[in-house]
């Protein structure tokens, strides 16, 4: 695919999410909701169970257990979909994860710093809502983009340049932040949100934190993964 206008000098690369696990998990969340069913993710990777309702999962036999696969491509056409008339869901499973973290963690995998096909390099972009930190992974640059992308919405190319981040910094949080329904266009509408459950979390009354070399270091490990 030939870069568009201006993405040569900015060293863009794309992906595919359908082509990786993250694309796999949204998916499959969105026929379980539609259908008000559980679904069991069956393929090479440990099962996952999507619990839509509850906006959860479970990763039998642990998160861990789909390294090895996150970051590998084309792994959904080996999939098999298996829906629950009657789910159950224990609130206490020791391999449960909320959905937003599980998809998140598989974006981070799959992007590798690289953008998603479809997203812009000149729409401007905003949060819906400010990211749960605390239990998100936060890759480097992460604050900076979310501090700024809370107070004033930006395009792609300008969170850059105004924030003297490397691009692939900039296009990690994005593709992480999309794949979690947290990414907005600058439209009047805002349609409901995936985290629709979640409670909202305020958003830093500090100046955006720099970043630190131990995230830079995890980031780096998964952009070259």
């Amino acid at each position: 695919m030939a870069p568009a206008r201006g993405e040569a000098a900015l060293a863009v690369r794309r992906y595919d999410p359908a082509r990786f696990l993250q694309g796999l998990v949204a998916t499959a969340w969105r026929r379980a909701e539609e259908r008000g069913q559980a679904v069991h993710i069956q393929g090479p990777w440990p099962v996952i169970a999507v619990y839509p309702t509850s906006y959860a999962a479970v990763v039998y036999g642990g998160e861990g257990g789909l390294r090895p696969y996150a970051g590998t491509e084309d792994l959904p056409t080996q999939a098999t979909l298996v829906f629950s008339r009657s789910p159950q869901y224990a609130v206490n499973h020791p391999d449960m994860v909320p959905l937003d973290v599980l998809l998140w963690k598989l974006a981070l995998s799959a992007s590798r710093g690289r953008l998603p096909l479809d997203a812009s390099l000149d729409t401007p972009f905003a949060l819906r809502e400010w990211p749960n930190f605390t239990r998100l992974i936060v890759t480097p640059g992460a604050m900076s983009v979310a501090a700024l992308w809370v107070r004033q919405p930006s395009t792609l190319r300008q969170t850059i340049d105004l924030l003297h981040l490397p691009p692939e910094d900039v296009f990690v949080f994005y593709s992480a932040a999309a794949a979690v329904d947290l990414v907005r266009p600058d439209l009047p509408s805002r349609p409901a949100s995936l985290l629709a459950a979640a409670p909202p979390s305020p958003p830093p009354a500090v100046v955006p934190t720099p970043r630190r070399p131990l995230l830079r270091k995890l980031f780096d490990k998964l952009r070259t993964g």
